[in-house]
């Protein structure tokens, strides 16, 4: 079976098709959360980013026990992954601000990344839909940078929201493109078998 530029077996694409839609789903409910409630869905990424650079300090820090105790310069990520995590939940308001201008990097790199793929995968049905969401996360990105730094508490969460919902509604699509070409490509298979 042929899907864009990949090439799957049947089985593979079953289990691709299935779980990228239960993927779009989750992604999609997710993002409708960071819509209705973007300020919490902003306190939410910027926890979250908080305990990753906290669990990020503690593996490093452990790491450089480990094996290079004496070396100053080796302490010094694990020390900065600390700071940042301090940083962020102690000053929530501040990281939102922060996230802001990471965010709005991430959205211009997931509209390159959807635009790209999007074209490669055009000729398949579904591909539309990643040049859509490419075209909205660049405008959120664009709206979130200007608005800068001021209403990135409601922008981050919303954005956030808006991106893991479409990301979503694009994983199920896909999924759902996968199933029916499997199945069209079972039919011409059993088609072929009875002549």
């Amino acid at each position: 079976m042929r899907l864009a530029a990949f090439l799957f077996d049947n089985e593979t694409l079953r289990k691709f098709s299935n779980h990228t839609i239960v993927a779009g789903v989750i992604m999609a409910l997710i993002g409708l959360v960071g819509v209705i409630a973007p300020q919490l869905m902003s306190l939410v990424a910027v926890n979250f980013l908080a305990w990753l650079f906290l669990f990020s300090a503690g593996v490093q820090g452990y790491a450089v026990y480990r094996s290079y105790r004496r070396s100053f310069s080796a302490w010094l990520k694990p020390f900065l992954s600390l700071v940042a995590a301090l940083l962020l939940l102690f000053f929530p308001l501040e990281g939102v601000a922060a996230v802001g201008i990471l965010l709005a990097s991430y959205l211009l790199i997931d509209a390159f990344s959807s635009f790209s793929f999007g074209w490669e995968y055009r000729p398949n049905r579904g591909w539309w839909i990643l040049m859509l969401n490419g075209a909205l996360s660049l405008l959120l990105a664009l709206i979130l940078l200007a608005g800068w730094p001021y209403s990135s508490l409601v922008l981050v969460g919303l954005f956030v929201g808006i991106s893991l919902f479409f990301d979503g509604v694009a994983l199920v699509t896909i999924g759902v493109g996968a199933k029916r070409a499997l199945s069209e490509d079972e039919s011409r298979e059993r088609r072929e078998e009875s002549k």
